[in-house]
């Protein structure tokens, strides 16, 4: 039954909030309204998967029962508990999410990034620390007057890669760095400085260079030595007809050599330079002459080149952006239409005055002083949020910048967060579709817990009132066309272990209820039990035992091939509620729920608006 629910679920909202104005009370139950979209929404769904057509009355009845469930549960609180709470706020979390984001902007997003990927930019690049914001501005500004950006970068950069590159990065292809750099980096034209790139690694600058077509990917293979006299020497035995692979494997020192020096795909800017200029140069299939990098000299074989899969490539883009700040667009573009539908703003009175407060005292101080302040920061339609609300919890700055300028830059943030939320808490009002689900998800999870309480879990926590049910319907399925061995079969991995089970059963000689705990505890390992009650041609071993049929024959890869059989014997017809125990347990079920469906008629009154019913569709 619980595979049938849909799978969402939706914060509670009040009835009066559910009912729309011209949306008559259908029903009340103990006193609840139902309203006539709730009746038919439900309609409409089961008929579409309903093997037979029901009639009006016929779901009338079912729905009422479904709802005197529902009721049951409130009174029960099991729409309370922890285990409910989970699964269902989990799910309205999966309800909610495309009503709390705008997915189209990410369109544009990959776009941008495929178009990024089909040229590569030679750039130089310095950095300073995020402390340093005055600086990297000022530097800018240098640069745009004329400084030469090398020469800054020589004095000024922390970029770790420097003693390197000398501040030039070269040659550098999409997918590399963040995309905060490469957006900023791509964007830039050539000749020019770029903007300020903010990473959290740093602020960047990059003067963008040249750019060209991307030139794809790479297929090669490589022998890396630590001579020329040796690389010269294997170049020799390959130009003879000797075998790449066998000779790297053999001389290579990198860590490719066990693969014949395979190297895989790869593309601009994860090899170094002279090692990246060889493998593109080179024709496919062809080898080059040794070359010397700060490695060590290598001989290059290029297998193949190809230009990347369009799909697979923005396959691999959505996947990036689903893990960086790309990630956000969708809530932060849902975010700006809510505010002008809701005229939010910063309150400009709360904002002064958290932002002067960090500046004058600092921030640990100002936290202390307003943390009970009631300004009102942020204003969401008709909700408000304080600076009070803003510091529980305390937001994290970074120690190393400027706390005030760190906060006021997550204001907007922040305002997007509060205004998704105020969106969040109405959205069953607000869409009728989102409501009827939300509704029917979170009564059918109570219908479930209560139904599994008061019904399904009766026949196995009371075996007495199931074999009393047995007992007074007997004749009911005393109709077997045939007799059944009714007994244990205990199989075994070793023919000395079936004699250890059956010494012990003839000692001990268990009771039916208690054979498998018996045998468990005495054998806990190598033996399985099974208890059957079947009619001949269903299983070799009863065959055997009791049909005469041939001896049973297992195959010595099946492990537990050995096998014994207790307190076997033939019955024509069930001799206790175990015998048959899906179809009493089914039919047991179903008396249970029609005592309690009468009962629960009997507690809670139903008042049917026969005019509004009338009216369904």
């Amino acid at each position: 039954m619980k595979k049938l629910i849909v799978p969402i679920a939706i914060l509670t909202v009040g009835a009066a909030l559910w009912a729309k104005p011209k949306d008559p009370v259908l029903m009340t139950i103990d006193g609840q309204p139902v309203t006539l979209s709730e009746f038919e929404y439900l309609r409409h769904k089961n008929a579409g998967q309903q093997l037979e057509e029901e009639t009006l009355e016929q779901y009338l009845d079912r729905f009422i029962d479904y709802k005197l469930k529902v009721i049951q549960a409130q009174k029960e609180g099991l729409d309370t508990t922890p285990d409910f709470k989970k699964e269902y706020y989990s799910y309205r979390r999966e309800l909610a999410q495309p009503y709390l984001q705008d997915t189209t902007v990410m369109e544009q997003v990959y776009a941008d990034a495929y178009a990024r990927t089909l040229e590569d930019v030679e750039m130089d690049h310095l950095m300073v620390s995020l402390s340093d914001r005055q600086r990297i501005d000022s530097i800018r500004q240098a640069v745009i007057n004329g400084a030469d950006f090398l020469e800054l970068a020589e004095k000024l950069t922390v970029d770790p890669s420097y003693p390197r590159n000398k501040g030039h990065y070269g040659w550098v292809r999409s997918g590399v760095y963040p995309v905060e750099f490469e957006s900023a980096a791509w964007s830039t034209p050539v000749g020019q400085v770029s903007e300020v790139i903010t990473t959290p690694y740093g602020y960047h600058l990059v003067k963008v260079l040249n750019r060209r077509p991307a030139a794809g990917e790479v297929h090669a293979s490589h022998i890396l030595v630590d001579s020329q006299e040796k690389a010269d020497s294997i170049y020799s035995m390959l130009k003879n007809g000797a075998d790449f692979a066998e000779l790297a494997q053999t001389n290579s020192t990198c860590g490719s050599a066990p693969q014949g020096g395979d190297l895989g795909w790869f593309g601009r800017g994860q090899m170094v330079p002279e090692f990246e200029t060889v493998a593109y140069e080179l024709a496919d299939g062809n080898i080059s002459e040794p070359f010397k990098t700060r490695f060590g000299w290598h001989i290059v074989k290029k297998h193949e080149s190809r230009m990347p899969d369009k799909e697979q490539t923005i396959a691999k883009i959505k996947a990036q952006a689903s893990r960086d700040e790309r990630a956000k667009l969708p809530r932060t573009a849902r975010a700006q239409q809510l505010k002008k539908e809701y005229k939010s703003r910063i309150v400009d009175e709360g904002r002064k005055k958290l932002l002067t407060s960090i500046a004058d005292s600092g921030y640990q101080a100002a936290v202390s002083m307003l943390q009970n302040d009631a300004t009102p920061l942020f204003q969401v339609a008709d909700s408000t949020v304080t600076i009070r609300d803003f510091l529980n919890p305390v937001p994290s700055v970074n120690p190393r910048l400027d706390a005030a300028t760190q906060i006021e830059k997550s204001l907007d943030g922040r305002l997007n967060t509060v205004i998704l939320a105020y969106e969040n808490n109405r959205l069953a009002n607000k869409y009728p579709e989102f409501r009827n689900i939300d509704r029917e998800y979170r009564e059918g999870l109570m219908v479930y817990a209560v139904s599994d309480e008061h019904v399904w879990q009766r026949p196995a926590k009371e075996p007495e009132a199931l074999e009393a049910y047995f007992e007074a319907n007997r004749e009911k399925y005393n109709d077997w066309s045939q007799p059944r061995w009714k007994g244990f079969i205990i199989y075994a991995t070793a023919d000395s272990l079936i004699q250890q089970v059956n010494q012990f059963l003839d000692d001990n000689k268990p009771e039916a209820a208690n054979v498998g705990k018996m045998l468990k505890e005495q054998f806990p390992k190598h033996i399985r039990i099974e208890r059957v009650v079947l009619p001949a041609k269903n299983n070799q071993i009863v065959d055997y035992i009791a049909f005469d049929g041939p001896e049973p024959k297992f195959h010595n890869s099946v492990a537990l091939r050995y096998f014994t059989t207790y307190m076997g014997h033939i019955i024509n017809g069930p001799e206790e509620a175990a015998d048959v125990r899906g179809r009493v347990t089914d039919d047991y079920t179903r008396e249970l729920e029609r005592q309690w469906v009468d009962e629960l008629r009997k507690t809670y009154p139903v008042k049917v608006n026969e005019k509004v019913l009338k009216k369904v569709k």
